[in-house]
């Protein structure tokens, strides 16, 4: 696992959803926070915000007591507007589907560093699609299913369509066991497909012109500016090593990202780039390679994509090449390692 450092930080809002779903279980907030070692004042916001390693801590805590597989998913139900901070209320004051995606990817660090989210328009089709950052096997499909969960559900508040459904939803992990998949349909619809290597809703691109209940542009200025001040803030406090590794790990997906647009992306040179990673005693290969071997170790465990997929999309030339280096890393080969591990994609089934 990664240091806790690399997993960021989370809002009050975004863990208070999770200490409301553990109520319908009996289970009372102080008890699960004092689990994880967060302290309580998380319940008034005289704390603010925590460590991410804490917040996966708490949410693999309440997956273990409750013992439902649909625990994050049921979390969704009680996303409100508070949930997503500022956003959520730039959110309610927009005034269009297409102009919450707008803001989405660029002041998701308010509500925590959990995932980053990618907006594309492909074939009649605007895809959202959610990078998780977050690796625990045990806590990884439990905060996809809420984070999907929630943006449709919000989604669906917002516009005043409760029964709008997407065209299909992706999701990266295996297919859950069949007695789950109903209330998969209830909130998603259908049209659903598991071990897609990606988190995913898909709708047909004029939900984007969808127009919102009560748009308010001057309110939704104010609240920009206030949000664009909080996420200045946030990028200080956020070491550069934790900003390259979120970058790489938003980009790899599609293909290995070189350095220079790396540096582009963070508004610095790539000499700037080397010599701050320097100062802070990392180096971009090093994290580049660090987080190839999570991402391998993830998708082994936790997906059934064939290792020479897996081996093409984290850039290894040939699929030996990759067994090699994946033995380096683990002393076992990616099907030991797979056989090895089977076991995490079966424990939302258990």
């Amino acid at each position: 696992m990664t240091s806790s450092s690399t997993l960021g930080t989370v809002s009050a809002n975004a863990i208070r959803q999770y200490l409301r779903t553990a109520q319908d279980y009996d289970i009372q907030a102080e008890s699960a926070l004092l689990a994880a070692s967060i302290p309580v004042g998380i319940l008034d916001n005289s704390v603010t915000r925590v460590q991410g390693r804490a917040f996966q801590t708490l949410i693999h805590w309440l997956v273990k007591e409750t013992g439902d597989p649909l625990f994050g998913l049921k979390s969704a139900r009680y996303v409100q507007p508070g949930s997503y901070n500022l956003l959520g209320y730039m959110a309610m004051n927009a005034h269009s589907v297409g102009e919450i995606l707008k803001l989405a990817p660029e002041y998701e660090a308010i509500v925590g560093d959990m995932g980053i989210t990618d907006i594309q328009q492909k074939d009649g089709l605007m895809i959202m699609r959610w990078i998780c950052q977050y690796d625990d096997p045990v806590v990884r499909p439990h905060m996809i299913d809420n984070v999907m969960g929630s943006w449709l559900i919000f989604s669906q508040w917002l516009t005043d369509l409760p029964d709008k459904k997407p065209e299909s939803v992706l999701f990266e992990y295996p297919q859950p066991d069949d007695r789950l998949i109903q209330t998969y349909r209830e909130i998603f619809g259908d049209n659903l497909t598991f071990n897609a290597g990606k988190n995913a809703l898909l709708f047909s691109e004029d939900v984007l012109d969808i127009p919102l209940r009560q748009p308010d542009p001057i309110l939704l200025n104010t609240l920009e500016q206030q949000a664009s001040t909080f996420v200045a803030e946030l990028q200080q406090d956020k070491p550069i090593v934790v900003q390259t590794r979120e970058l790489l790990r938003s980009l790899m997906e599609d293909g290995i990202p070189r350095r220079e647009k790396v540096a582009e992306k963070l508004n610095i040179t790539e000499r700037t780039l080397q010599r701050r990673l320097q100062e802070a005693g990392a180096g971009y290969q090093q994290l580049l390679d660090d987080l190839r071997q999570e991402t391998a170790i993830e998708w082994l465990a936790s997906t059934e994509l064939p290792s020479g997929e897996i081996a093409e999309k984290l850039g290894f030339s040939e699929v030996r090449s990759f067994h090699r280096k994946f033995k380096s890393w683990t002393d076992l080969t990616p099907g030991e390692y797979r056989q090895k591990h089977s076991h995490l994609k079966k424990g939302r089934t258990d």
